[in-house]
């Protein structure tokens, strides 16, 4: 069993108006799984559900937590418990976790940069962004991240959501100190 890591974000439409996409990553594999245009959280439940029926269940599902995606992560986590699944626990590597972060960001500048006007336009960008040649592995430096999310991005559910209690440097959720040191 692999673990899953969501990420939801928004896309920007060129009348102002925006998307939601939901892109689900393997990890260790690094590999794009699914991914979908969000109207409902619904579409993130089909798309878990989907992900599920192909790859079996995940030993770990973490998701990047913002308050605008409580009900959709909310949806695709009770998608996994329906499908049978276990409580997903544990860690992804850090390493894995930035991979999934820049993968998240570059099918967003993507789907941005062709300046959708329309939902439709979104769908189909992405349909292309994930059919496109396999991506690499390699990530950029930390300084060098780019999108809505940095470095210091909680990867992990928010209150009332079945939360994820760490960061993939063991701090503590919503803490800004440094990790710990050796013992």
């Amino acid at each position: 069993m692999s673990g899953w890591q969501m990420y939801p974000n928004h896309v920007w439409l060129a009348d102002g108006d925006h998307a939601v996409l939901l892109l689900v990553m393997g990890l260790p594999e690094r590999g794009v799984l699914g991914g979908t245009v969000v109207q409902e959280p619904e579409a993130a439940a089909a798309l878990l559900a989907r992900i599920v029926d192909t790859h079996g269940c995940p030993a770990t599902l973490r998701s990047i937590w913002d308050p605008l995606f409580e009900e959709l992560n909310a949806a695709a986590r009770e998608a996994v418990r329906r499908a049978g699944c276990p409580k997903p626990v544990g860690v992804i590597d850090p390493d894995d976790f930035f991979w999934a972060l820049d993968t998240g960001n570059a099918a967003t500048r993507a789907l941005r940069d062709p300046n959708a006007a329309t939902l439709e336009d979104t769908v189909i960008a992405l349909e292309t962004w994930l059919h496109a040649p396999a991506r690499t592995s390699a990530g950029t430096g930390a300084a060098q991240r780019f999108g809505s999310l940095t470095i210091d991005a909680h990867p992990c559910e928010g209150p009332g959501s079945d939360p994820q209690d760490f960061l993939p440097d063991d701090r503590a959720w919503g803490s800004r100190t440094p990790p710990r040191g050796p013992s």
